[in-house]
């Protein structure tokens, strides 16, 4: 049956009925009467128990079906057991979605699953839309709806109204950001706690709070994807609104993943893969939801790093050292201040201390004002170094200074004027409480710890700029002749080769004296390898010889790869590949990764030995343009082997995006046949690059 509501008519009801109403504060039924009570929206607000016939001074009704008007929104606080009749009191009375707060169901195990499916298809043929259960509901805040019990609604006098949008996968953090909020001085548009997903999932309410014109950031809080083609649609069109997307995920981990998946019966999918598709679309991944709101702020205020450099301020100096130690660690800088900047300043900072970080205990006080900068000396010094175009963004650490107010005054109106970000961090304790309540009254919000501002700064400064679609590269894809399943390495040689990716030269001999005559003609030393599709990892089984030369070598490492094999259990060999041998002065995995959920993507990473060691891995979805490849590489932490590290020759980074480019090209040409694609290593040397092995599985 047609859904009686859209997602935007479920979040701005006129008739809300609470089903499990109660007049206990100690009960979830009463907790949430009071709070909508507290927070009144615009329309009738129905108490539903059994048992009473007023609660808190309204009138109570026995069942929905009691109700004197149409209800558009059902609060379900029934215990588990009686949450089917009320869904179904719901189908009866044609309320528009029942928003199931009641726990129980598929999070705890495959029953309490049968009995959640129920549900849902009970709602749906009754045109009832769903949203939980096992959620802590929602709030509107420009249509002054409280449908939570979230018990931050007890303690605020209005719900904080502002331009930060939430859709939320755990009702508690929905619960705690809507409380540092309140603490910080950010406002919300909506904020919505999914559950389970059972009907309606995040991506319902990652639509709307797309299309809603109230809602200037959206922040997503995610542990596992219900559709992830639609997310990432989602995402692509966030970025075509230019509305920009902050998302916190939990699941990074296995352990983490097995977490996620227990607390709200999610699969949480694979973070490289996920961070990869959000990277893609220009998306701004913090670590938690305080980060994340934090961000949130800025970003809905309208500040933009322009890069990664991050101008300090403190009235300490030792504080402000402290500060610089910690720009690195988080991949920031310290920007170095322009001449011009320098002399700018020089009124108000003496020669010794104007270049950054700034210690305003060094402030000339009496230098004269400018009238164009509201805060004497501290305004100048603060709106000087924000305008310098080295500076990408700035962190003010407050300490226990005398007059902290006057700073925090000058402060927020220099970071009104710029357009870059001014994070604030209030490390005073209880001396900066005036200080904190100027800055949640100006909107501008004010961290607690320096390493959660600089985390955040980093998350802001660190996204990638949304990408253009490209196509695929002509002439790439699989050769018709090549088989499924696991390819043999002569065969992976031939599928790169016919996509334009270079190897080393090789050749193909079916016994060891067809090896001997293929080392002659190649020269010089050589590997052997051998080639067989029961073998997948060569090495392991001792399948590779390096560095053989002359006949009799061949003929003895031809003869050892034999029997290593067939100690392995593989009873015949396709053969050898016989390859030339190199000297390389970096080595890169790069490959193919055909994720379940996501798709195609391309890798690259430290390769050859140090694969498992350094973990240093880019991924980005197929196919990919030239920049977007030389971006990856620029992430690497081991890219420094490529720009000339301890004299070795620079590599060819242009040549290595280009393979880059060629893989994606492949990956998405061959619509899900390239399962998976290994180079390993990717031999550099300067400007000529090969694949020295390769590896890969059709389907």
């Amino acid at each position: 049956m047609k859904p009686n509501q859209t997602v935007r008519e479920i979040l701005h009801p006129t008739s809300v009925a609470i089903v499990g109403a109660s007049d206990s504060i100690e009960k979830w039924g009463g907790r949430l009467l009071a709070y909508m009570l507290r927070h009144r929206h615009n329309g009738p607000l129905y108490p539903i128990n059994a048992k009473a016939t007023e609660l808190m001074g309204l009138p109570a009704y026995q069942s929905l079906k009691d109700c004197p008007g149409p209800v558009d929104l059902a609060i379900l606080l029934v215990p588990r057991q009686h949450i089917r009749a009320a869904v179904e009191d719901c189908v009866a009375k044609k309320v528009g979605c029942a928003l199931c707060i009641t726990a129980g169901f598929a999070e705890t195990g495959p029953q309490g699953r049968a009995d959640e499916e129920e549900l849902v298809a009970i709602a749906r043929a009754g045109g009832v839309r769903l949203i939980g259960p096992n959620c802590m509901g929602l709030m509107n805040a420009h249509h002054n709806l409280c449908a939570t019990t979230g018990v931050v609604m007890g303690t605020v006098a209005q719900l904080p109204k502002g331009g930060i949008g939430m859709a939320s996968q755990s009702g508690a953090l929905m619960g705690a950001m809507i409380s540092r909020g309140v603490d910080i001085g950010a406002g919300f548009s909506s904020t919505v706690s999914v559950g389970n997903q059972a009907d309606l999932d995040l991506n319902d309410f990652f639509e709307y709070l797309i299309d809603d014109p109230m809602t200037e950031v959206i922040t997503l809080y995610i542990e596992g994807i219900k559709d992830p083609k639609r997310f990432t649609a989602l995402l692509e069109r966030a970025a075509t609104a230019g509305k920009p997307v902050c998302v916190a995920k939990s699941g990074r981990s296995e352990a983490g993943a097995r977490a996620a998946a227990s607390h709200t019966a999610s699969l949480a999918g694979a973070w490289p893969s996920f961070e990869a598709t959000c990277r893609r679309w220009g998306v701004y991944l913090f670590e938690t939801i305080y980060d994340l709101l934090q961000g949130a702020l800025l970003l809905q205020r309208g500040k933009r790093p322009t890069s990664d450099s991050v101008a300090v301020f403190s009235g300490s100096g030792g504080g402000g050292a402290l500060l610089v130690d910690g720009l690195e660690a988080h991949g920031l800088t310290l920007p170095l201040l322009s001449e011009a900047t320098v002399q700018a300043v020089s009124p108000v900072l003496p020669a010794t201390h104007r270049q950054l970080p700034f210690d305003f205990g060094m402030l000339n006080h009496m230098a004269p004002p400018d009238p164009e900068v509201e805060g004497g000396s501290i305004g100048i010094a603060l709106d000087r170094a924000m305008a310098d175009p080295a500076v990408g963004a700035g962190l003010l650490l407050l300490t226990t200074q005398p007059g902290q107010e006057h700073v925090v005054k000058a402060a927020i109106s220099a970071a009104n004027r710029s357009g870059k970000p001014l994070a604030f961090v209030q490390g005073a304790g209880n001396h900066g409480e005036v200080a904190r309540r100027m800055m949640r009254e100006a909107g501008h919000g004010y961290f607690d710890s320096t390493h959660d501002a600089l985390k955040t700064l980093a998350a802001l400064a660190h996204r990638t700029e949304p990408q253009p679609a490209v196509a695929p590269l002509p002439g790439c894809g699989v050769p018709q002749d090549l088989p499924n399943g696991f390819l043999t390495e002569p065969d992976a040689r031939r599928l790169l080769e016919a996509n334009g990716i270079p190897t080393t030269r090789w050749s193909f001999a079916a016994d060891a004296e067809a090896a001997v005559r293929a080392a002659r003609d190649i020269g010089g030393a050589v590997a052997i390898k051998a080639v067989s599709a029961a073998i997948v990892h060569k090495s392991d089984v001792g399948g590779v010889r390096l560095g053989v030369q002359g006949d009799d070598d061949v003929r003895a490492a031809c003869k050892a790869i034999a029997e290593a094999a067939s100690a392995a259990g593989v009873k015949a060999l396709d053969g050898y590949l016989v390859t030339e041998m190199w000297r390389a002065d970096a080595e890169l995995i790069l490959g193919i990764q055909n994720d379940p959920e996501f798709g195609p993507l391309v890798m690259v990473g430290a390769g050859g030995v140090l694969v498992e060691l350094m973990k240093d891995v880019q991924l980005w979805p197929a196919p990919l343009s030239q920049d977007m490849a030389l971006a990856m590489l620029g992430r690497l932490r081991s890219r420094a082997l490529l720009t000339g590290f301890r004299g070795r020759p620079p590599a060819d980074l242009n040549a290595i995006a280009d393979v880059l480019v060629r893989l994606g090209s492949l990956a998405a040409a061959s619509k899900g046949r390239v399962s998976e694609l290994d180079i390993n290593p990717l031999f550099v040397a300067g400007n000529r690059i090969v694949a020295a092995d390769a590896r890969a599985t059709l389907v």
